[in-house]
């Protein structure tokens, strides 16, 4: 790691350490998939989150198998399988981390699921009621890729139903329960107040939703889209060829904090 990096991983473990025990932040989330991370950059997030909170990636697909056995070697504390539809895709994710896993390991980490498609949610029974679903800690209920199945905004009130419905089915079946998707100052507290997860998260935040209700439901939003912010400035320095990319985000931050209107959009 450069020496300009570290210098920016300890500033912003001292951040980190500080979020967590002022607004609740409880993990550090990144991923393959939608957030195109390369290995170097999740290994910075391992780096940032040492010590600190757990480190959750969301791998490529369910069967993301090089993904997987590089989360298992710097040791993340959670996998996470995008766009699960049905109960074959669950079975294939549980199965190949168990063939690529060893099982002391295994048992470790923590294994959870996006249902974020209509699809998914219209085959949840099936997906729930799998022997497979009992290996699962935690479900995510993702609305971008949900609105966007629909055809519809992710505030709007058809998602936010079936959203509450995906976190009430899989609370009933004894797993933890978290929210992302497109989250801003404006929905944290309608997320927090009217689905009830217990987790919310950002593209990189995971946050304690009693916690945040302590803390304040607008401040917390807040502070999570600030500290993305000068995350996406270091991940920038790490990856010069990603610098557009992160301002773009830095940018899009902004304006989901009230503070500037952007002209385009990213998920």
């Amino acid at each position: 790691m450069r020496p300009e990096i570290e210098s920016e991983l300890v500033k912003l473990k001292k951040d980190l350490e500080y979020y967590k025990n002022t607004y609740g932040f409880y993990g550090l989330k990144g991923g393959t998939e939608t957030e195109d991370m390369d290995y170097e950059e999740l290994s910075f997030l391992k780096a940032l989150s040492k010590d600190i909170m757990p480190l959750k990636v969301k791998i490529g697909g369910v069967e993301a198998r090089t993904d997987i056995r590089f989360c298992h070697s710097v040791h993340v504390n959670s996998i996470l399988a995008p766009m699960v539809e049905s109960e074959y895709a669950l079975r294939n994710f549980v199965q190949t981390l168990k063939a690529l896993i060893p099982r002391a390991d295994y048992e470790k980490i923590r294994k959870s699921i996006n249902l974020e498609t209509i699809t998914g949610y219209r085959n949840i029974m099936e997906i729930v009621d799998s022997k497979f679903f009992e290996e699962l800690d935690d479900i995510t209920a993702a609305r971008s890729d949900l609105s966007a199945s629909m055809n519809l905004v992710p505030d709007d009130p058809e998602v936010m139903r079936v959203t509450s419905q995906i976190v009430k089915i899989s609370r009933s079946k004894g797993k933890g329960t978290c929210v992302g998707g497109t989250i801003t100052r404006q929905n944290f507290a309608a997320i927090a107040e009217g689905i009830v997860p217990d987790m919310i998260n950002s593209r990189h935040i995971i946050v304690n939703v009693e916690k945040a209700k302590k803390v304040g439901l607008n401040e917390v939003p807040e502070a999570m889209l600030e500290f993305e912010m000068d995350l996406f400035s270091v991940l920038g320095l790490l990856k010069p060829e990603k610098h557009y990319y992160y301002n773009n985000r830095i940018e899009l931050n902004r304006e989901r904090l009230g503070k500037k209107k952007v002209l385009y959009s990213l998920p």
